[in-house]
């Protein structure tokens, strides 16, 4: 099997020759790229233009350095996994309550965040979520005062919306070395450090645009895994389309922990 690195060296020359949105097929184990070819065959049988094939296996590349931000924990210590709510979003929501199951699946102890009241119709208010930043912060630090995080082997954090923000604010200002999983990040979460995370977008989100938080995740070396048509929830309206996103959502995540 091919490296990532080969692979991309490949690509690129064949993009040179045919360009990028010349067709090709891939094959897949266990939804990692094997390898591809120009005419399908018994392990390439996935059709693909060149560039998405690109994008895709620049993906798994940031997706598996994330996935290894932690790999000289003590695999012998307790496990903690920390979940941060948005706002209206709590922790038993779909992506939330099963993030934290296969966290928990996997050994760790699960704390859920609780800010307390916040400002309400903070959508499109910039003071009011600077305002609701502020308290859900203060109340985080409150809540998490008494975590001695020296005793956990692995840390991961879980974070919905406003809950992406409070979560990489709280890992930066206490240097914390966490796997942190980024579901419908806001803009202001790409501010801070985010080594480590994987995140999670849908393309009809109101609350961020897709192109933006697209770059910043480039910028920031983040593997962003994006939804077609799904909202903040990372929903459609179609009860089976969403179940759907869910089982494909969450199995990257299980992959992740």
């Amino acid at each position: 099997m091919k490296s990532y690195e080969e692979l991309l060296s490949d690509i690129e020359e064949d993009m040179e020759l045919m360009g990028s949105s010349h067709i090709v097929y891939h094959g897949e184990e266990d939804g990692i790229i094997t390898d591809y070819d120009y005419l399908p065959s018994d392990s390439c049988t996935i059709s693909i233009p060149l560039k998405e094939l690109q994008e895709k296996i620049q993906l798994q590349m940031l997706y598996n350095k994330a996935s290894s931000h932690t790999a000289e924990a003590d695999n012998n210590a307790p496990k903690l996994a920390v979940v941060f709510p948005g706002i209206g979003y709590g922790p038993d929501k779909p992506l939330l309550y099963y993030a934290a199951r296969l966290a928990r699946n996997q050994g760790y102890q699960i704390l859920n965040v609780s800010y307390g009241s916040l400002p309400e119709n903070v959508k499109g208010d910039r003071a009011k979520m600077e305002q609701a930043f502020e308290l859900a912060l203060k109340h985080t630090e409150q809540f998490l005062q008494n975590v001695d995080w020296h005793s956990y082997g692995s840390i991961l954090f879980i974070s919905k919306s406003l809950g992406t923000i409070i979560s990489s604010a709280y890992a930066s200002r206490h240097d914390l070395t966490v796997k942190s999983i980024l579901f419908t990040p806001l803009a202001d979460t790409f501010s801070f450090s985010l080594a480590g995370s994987i995140a999670f977008h849908g393309t009809a989100d109101p609350w961020a645009e897709t192109e933006i938080i697209q770059k910043l995740a480039q910028q920031k070396e983040v593997p962003l895994f994006l939804t077609k048509n799904a909202n903040h929830s990372l929903e459609t309206g179609d009860v089976l389309t969403d179940i759907t996103i869910l089982k494909t959502t969450m199995e990257r995540v299980e992959r992740f922990i």
